[in-house]
């Protein structure tokens, strides 16, 4: 029962009581020799009164004021509901403050993730889908790492498919097949320059596919690998993002199951038969931007096969693949790439493109290639670069909270022994110092690995956690460090429903923190006191 409440019953009941006391006759209401009193008024008001004592005396006795025992039961009320908030704020709040695989925040504000829950939990009841862009290098590479967080997501808060994909695959994913032929050309803002456009309209998975006259692009749920990724298929939202400019026909043909009637049972009863179907989609509906245009397709199925059929002149910039509601995991792996390269890409096409997409959550995992090459000498370099970074993709979409991870342990042979490289550590510190300069939570790889040498530990695991490189996880070892990145994510989604569920704003959390101060300090202070008296009566 909320203080509120307490109070409002204790009013009610001295109401009751009051008129009790001005109906019942002065004299009482005899019942044979039996006479019943109630109290008046002006006697329960009184600030003192005289009573008999065991031998005969008569003392005063002083009268609770009503007004200062509603205080004391409100204050013990309230002491009862904070001594069973402060355990569990004290659980919450230790994790924060030295859990291994905690979020450094900016200003140590616990609160940073409530604007993106907030939008996950929106997801089902506005049948939106929300994007989370995972944009990392090469550790991300057939979709490792962002598979297992999309699973847990999409586990948690409803949502369906692989998400954004490139119109040309080139390292294929562990969870979704994808295939094309026709006249289609790849071209990255990243790896080599011959593999540059002549432009700088990249789109949000930093490459782009130019069509020029047909083609075919084939999206199909990867079997086998033990079903771990089930929410991977099951596709009913099929997007294209593409240039407004040139000319474009799209076809969408997709597979589902359907129950059809062979025959008839023995006992009478119809026999049925599962098999998939084919069907050509309606014509999707055209949203246009200044620079983008986007083909949706609500599908009246679910499935996990589609085939995506174009002809035109014109730029691919992704094709998005959902469910209905929920939350998506784009996985955007930049081989040997820092990171460096979002301030190149056309701002007012990312833009519209993040708007497109709902991005609420863009994760920045990046560092790894900048540590063989980092020294003193070029840090404060490699500072303003990547604030730069942040900067662009922070202007490209003000209503996207921004995570960066750091760069994982990584190990090299010195004096013939695996040592941890030696930029590692001042990589990490100039990394997390960028991120929460610029408002950004930081995960921290390293620390959440084991710290330095970690990686050589995982190497030798069995299954082996990483490669022989010292540098990559197993994809075993990818799949570990996305369970361990959404077990620390799940804290603090936990976090945000105590609070939402209690009604604890800051000033009744700071309120919560003084109680539990004060309660340590009680129990340190007796705790004292049982130790003298223990050495005064040996």
């Amino acid at each position: 029962m909320t203080p509120v409440k307490v109070l409002l019953s204790i009013i009610s009941l001295y109401l009751v009581l009051g008129l009790m006391a001005l109906a019942y006759p002065e004299d009482g209401i005899h019942v044979g020799d039996t006479t019943l009193r109630y109290p008046k008024l002006s006697q329960v008001f009184e600030k003192a009164e005289t009573t008999t004592d065991s031998a005969g005396n008569k003392v005063k006795v002083e009268q609770v004021d009503p007004e200062d025992a509603i205080r004391q039961m409100m204050e013990e009320t309230k002491a009862k509901q904070f001594a069973a908030y402060s355990d569990s704020l004290k659980y919450y709040e230790d994790f924060f403050r030295e859990g291994r695989t905690r979020f450094d925040l900016p200003n140590n504000d616990l609160t940073w993730f409530d604007r993106f829950f907030t939008s996950l939990q929106n997801a089902q009841k506005d049948s939106s889908v929300v994007h989370v862009i995972h944009y990392g290098d090469s550790q991300l590479e057939e979709d490792r790492i962002s598979s297992t967080i999309r699973e847990d997501l999409q586990t948690e808060f409803g949502g369906n498919g692989p998400g954004m994909l490139p119109a040309v695959m080139h390292i294929p994913s562990q969870s979704t097949s994808q295939w094309n032929n026709g006249d289609l050309q790849r071209y990255i803002i990243f790896g080599p320059k011959e593999e540059h456009a002549t432009h700088n309209r990249y789109g949000p998975l930093a490459q782009v596919g130019e069509l020029n006259g047909s083609a075919v692009i084939g999206v199909k749920k990867r079997e086998g690998r033990k079903d771990m990724f089930p929410h991977v298929g099951g596709y009913s939202t099929i997007k294209v993002l593409a240039s407004n400019k040139g000319s474009l026909k799209l076809r969408l043909t997709y597979e589902h199951e359907v129950t059809e009637q062979v025959g008839t049972n023995a006992d009478g009863s119809p026999k049925l038969k599962i098999k998939n179907k084919k069907e050509t989609a309606a014509a999707p509906a055209v949203e246009k931007f200044t620079k983008l245009n986007v083909y949706t397709w609500k599908l009246p199925d679910t499935t996990s096969n589609i085939k995506l059929y174009l002809s035109g002149r014109t730029e691919i910039y992704a094709i998005s693949v959902d469910g209905s509601y929920g939350v998506a995991v784009d996985n955007v792996a930049m081989r040997g790439s820092s990171g460096t390269v979002f301030h190149k890409i056309d701002s007012q096409l990312l833009a519209e493109s993040y708007k497109a997409m709902n991005a609420k959550l863009i994760i920045m995992e990046y560092g790894g290639n900048m540590v063989p090459s980092m020294t003193p000498k070029n840090l404060d370099w490699s500072k303003k670069l990547i604030t730069r970074q942040i900067q662009s993709v922070k202007k490209a979409n003000p209503d996207a909270d921004i995570l960066f991870i750091g760069p994982a342990d990584m190990a090299k042979q010195i004096n013939g022994r695996w040592q941890t490289y030696p930029g590692l550590g001042i990589t990490i510190k100039m990394l997390r110092e960028v991120a929460l300069e610029n408002g950004l939570a930081y995960w921290d790889m390293h620390r959440v690995m084991g710290g330095e040498n970690a990686m050589i530990k995982w190497v030798k695991k069995s299954p082996p956690l990483g490669f022989t490189d010292h540098v990559h996880f197993t994809r075993r070892g990818a799949s570990y460090m996305g369970d361990l990145f959404c077990s620390s994510l799940h804290m603090y989604y936990d976090y945000f429903q105590f609070r939402d569920r209690h009604h604890l704003n800051d000033s009744k959390l700071k309120d919560i923190r003084k109680f539990s101060d004060k309660k340590q300090a009680n129990a340190d202070t007796t705790k004292v006191i049982d130790l003298n008296k223990e050495k005064l009566n040996p």
